[in-house]
């Protein structure tokens, strides 16, 4: 009797979890239709000239990585420090980004919805589990907002932690670990999550400017 009341009430938390979900995901299209060619604008500059920096450390390593391939480990390994430096440069200026994006989102009165990280975007294991970590803790938050933030500061915590690993494999290999092969492919791996990263990161922008939009729509309905 009883594992029958628990089969259904079972059932009825997958049904509404489901249909939930299906809200939120036709709630996002509604809520896209709303960011304003000015919007789109501002998204356009920042998102070039994010991918602008992230471009040419990925040139650097695929400068290295080719070197290597020639047997030039000294020239690679310079271009390994260099293309770390961009890095070096690069996640701060997210984190500053991310923050902003906080600061701008407690002046939203709704804030658009967002999805949280998915764990198989990233190669890193630990940054996969942040992800896990963020899709749990999302679940818990009600407001839009709160939701927003929580993403925003898990991937702030995703640049730290990519950016953390970087050094650590680019100085084994410099000072030629002989485990630096995995560290080659830890660093191939990294590259991917901190595009990984970055378009997530763009992807909240899209919200936030999207909310923005919303808002300054609706004080002006407020006027006439």
């Amino acid at each position: 009797m009883w594992w029958m009341l628990g089969l259904s009430a079972l059932s009825v938390l997958i049904v509404l979890f489901l249909f939930g979900r299906r809200n939120e995901r036709a709630v996002r299209r509604d809520w896209e239709l709303l960011l304003t060619p000015k919007g789109e604008r501002v998204l356009k500059t920042i998102e070039g000239r994010v991918q602008s920096h992230l471009d040419l450390a990925d040139l650097t390593y695929d400068e290295a990585f080719s070197v290597r391939e020639l047997g030039s480990l000294d020239e690679a390994k310079h271009l390994l420090d260099v293309g770390f430096r961009v890095i070096e440069q690069f996640s701060p200026s997210m984190l500053r980004l991310l923050a902003a994006m906080a600061t701008f989102s407690r002046m939203v009165s709704a804030m658009a919805p967002v999805m949280p990280l998915r764990p198989a975007g990233f190669r890193l294991a630990q940054l996969a589990s942040l992800a896990y970590l963020h899709q749990f803790l999302h679940q818990f938050l009600v407001s839009t907002g709160e939701r927003f933030r929580l993403r925003l500061y898990v991937l702030g915590r995703g640049f730290g932690l990519a950016t953390r690993y970087l050094l650590q494999s680019t100085r084994r290999i410099v000072s030629n670990d002989p485990e630096s092969e995995r560290e080659w492919q830890q660093i191939e791996a990294l590259r991917e999550d901190f595009q990984t990263l970055t378009d997530e990161s763009m992807a909240s922008l899209r919200t936030l400017l999207t909310s923005l939009s919303a808002e300054q729509r609706e004080h002006l309905l407020e006027r006439l």
